[in-house]
């Protein structure tokens, strides 16, 4: 019994720090956030794709939609509805983007696709780029050939996206900002869990190795009042 709570104390109260930790990381990218959303957005001729720091900056781009490429992210949820969200190609004279336009109903049916409606019209877009906090766990890779469009995908691969379509995408990922030409149902969220919760786990952890150490005093004194007994 000493060697199972020597052995398992120390990971209890491991896992309630490192959920403190978690709760840290989430408020200071909700802070980023914030402050990078209250600023102008950066024109796309002077964002440097390759600068890891630029998570969460707004940019402004004009060009076109590519209206007949759509990949659509499977098992997103709006409001309790299933459905998917609705990622498109934004060609502009620096390159092509690929723009999350947000959400849209699934059909009545899996294999019917819903309708998208696309802009077809040169516009000016703002949107901001996207840091994914965890992404689905995938088993094999994911297969994107075919002629049919839209394609379905379970994530996010931009080398695998800009195969096919044919093309590099400029890598990063954009959410299109509320407003914008091409604009489906937006409800974007920052982290996908909120910084109370990681605290709300932590107490528990902390909680368990408290209730761990009591047991084992309790047996331990237990055990040493039986022979007087």
């Amino acid at each position: 019994m000493t060697l199972f709570v020597l052995l398992l104390l120390p990971v209890l109260i491991r896992l309630g720090y490192w959920q403190l930790e978690r709760e840290a990381e989430k408020r200071d990218l909700q802070q980023l956030y914030e402050e990078r959303q209250s600023s102008a957005p950066l024109p796309i001729s002077g964002v440097d794709w390759s600068d890891k720091d630029i998570g969460w900056s707004r940019i402004q781009a004009e060009g076109y939609y590519e209206t007949e490429y759509n990949f659509l992210l499977d098992n997103r949820i709006q409001s309790g509805q299933v459905g998917y969200e609705v990622l498109t190609p934004f060609r502009t004279d620096y390159g092509v983007l690929l723009i999350n336009r947000g959400w849209i109903a699934a059909g009545p049916r899996r294999e019917i696709l819903p309708s998208i409606e696309t802009p077809e019209d040169k516009a000016v877009i703002e949107a901001t780029i996207y840091i994914p906090d965890g992404e689905l766990m995938m088993f094999g890779e994911e297969t994107l050939s075919g002629e049919q469009w839209p394609k379905r995908i379970q994530q996010v691969h931009l080398a695998r996206m800009s195969e096919a379509l044919g093309e590099k995408l400029i890598p990063a990922r954009l959410r299109l900002s509320a407003g914008s030409a091409g604009e489906l149902s937006i409800d974007w969220q920052t982290v996908n869990m909120q910084p109370e919760v990681h605290r709300g786990y932590a107490i528990q952890w902390f909680l368990m190795a408290a209730a761990l150490v009591v047991l084992f005093v309790f047996f331990s004194f237990r055990r040493k009042e039986k022979p007087n007994e």
